[in-house]
């Protein structure tokens, strides 16, 4: 990046990261959030979207978590695919010591939805690295950049998940299918899932009136960076977080002191895959442009999805939806392993040529 560029990104960030400017873009992403973790999983949906502990407790988990690791990504240059997946992944590691699901059940009773490995439940353990890291992180940013066509700048390669491909459109039909399947069983029946669906609606109208009110073109990295003292926030947010969860959420759910500690591994994996991979700078020469159908095709995806789960919602109960929905955790955990294991050695192949050009 050239000393021109650092400066005026610098002079951006000066204007443009002031509380005021930022504050209904952040809401917005987070509601974005919401919607890919807790609604295309179900999870928030029995409990109803309108109920206290969701934007209380659960939007803001989601929000500490996803702003806390793309200020990391940015200031660290760690932003290609293969390492936001590796974020991801250590944003999706809060399902052991807040919520304890690996450890204990999805519904926190020690029971696993389909058996274990080792001292982890089988289907459990997919939501570190497959949910999580796709729904939680990689999919709301793609998204972002689509709202904020700059953000692509620091994200190029998000780009692929809503443009033009046969690839990008078999993962957004699968997306469609399998979330629509989910949403169903989790409703709690048409009456509840329509409540809910009323709610999201609202809150998307008001917070993209709210958000977009401005020319989104010329916001830049801010958005999704915390200044020094948002982010010293942030952290304590999170370490206050983690230290009440861990202590008064599910305390039955924690294993002995070698299972947690081996879960420590799982980090020293993953923080060593994201040493490995090389920074990148920024695009900020280029003109990221976002195509209009793109924006478009996001909203067909949501109401596609939300649309098809409702027409399952009708079918909650029945056992022939409940083994669809466990083929497809059948399939995302060794899948997540595969996703983790490519991830890595993309850091190991981008470390060694990286070695290399410095030989020169």
């Amino acid at each position: 990046m050239t000393t021109r560029n650092l400066k005026l990104e610098k002079k951006n960030n000066h204007t443009y990261n002031s509380w005021s400017y930022v504050i209904f873009p952040r809401l917005l992403i987070g509601v974005i959030i919401l919607i890919c973790a807790e609604v295309f999983s179900g999870a928030s949906l029995q409990v109803g979207l309108w109920h206290p502990w969701t934007w209380l407790v659960t939007y803001w988990l989601y929000f500490a978590h996803f702003f806390f690791f793309t200020t990391l990504a940015i200031r660290t240059g760690k932003t290609s695919l293969g390492a936001l997946y590796l974020w991801g992944v250590l944003f999706g590691l809060y399902e052991s010591w807040i919520t304890k699901v690996i450890w204990y059940g999805y519904s926190g009773d020690g029971i696993f939805a389909m058996g274990n490995i080792g001292p982890y439940g089988y289907s459990e353990i997919s939501m570190v690295f497959m949910f999580h890291p796709i729904m939680s992180f990689i999919l709301p940013l793609a998204v972002s950049c689509v709202i904020y066509p700059q953000l692509r700048r620091w994200f190029p390669d998000l780009a692929w998940f809503t443009r033009r491909s046969k690839g990008a459109f078999a993962f957004q039909v699968y997306l469609v299918f399998t979330f629509a399947t989910i949403i169903g069983m989790n409703s709690g029946g048409p009456f509840n899932l329509a409540l809910n669906l009323v709610v999201i609606f609202v809150f998307i109208r008001v917070l993209t009136w709210l958000a977009l009110s401005g020319d989104s073109s010329s916001y830049n990295s801010s958005i999704v960076v915390f200044g020094n003292r948002g982010f010293l926030g942030l952290c304590i947010y999170l370490v206050l977080l983690y230290g009440v969860s861990y202590v008064y959420l599910r305390p039955k759910g924690l294993p002995s002191v070698p299972v947690q500690l081996l879960t420590f591994v799982f980090y020293a994996f993953i923080i060593a895959g994201l040493w490995l991979h090389r920074s990148r700078q920024p695009q900020l020469n280029i003109a990221m442009e976002v195509e209009k159908r793109e924006l478009r095709s996001v909203k067909i995806l949501l109401i596609l999805a939300l649309g098809l789960g409702f027409f399952f919602s009708f079918f909650f109960k029945t056992p022939e939806l409940f083994l669809l929905i466990m083929v497809t955790f059948l399939i995302w955990t060794p899948m997540g392993f595969v996703l983790t294991a490519v991830a890595f050695l993309k850091g190991v192949l981008e470390h060694i040529s990286g070695n290399r050009h410095s030989d020169y």
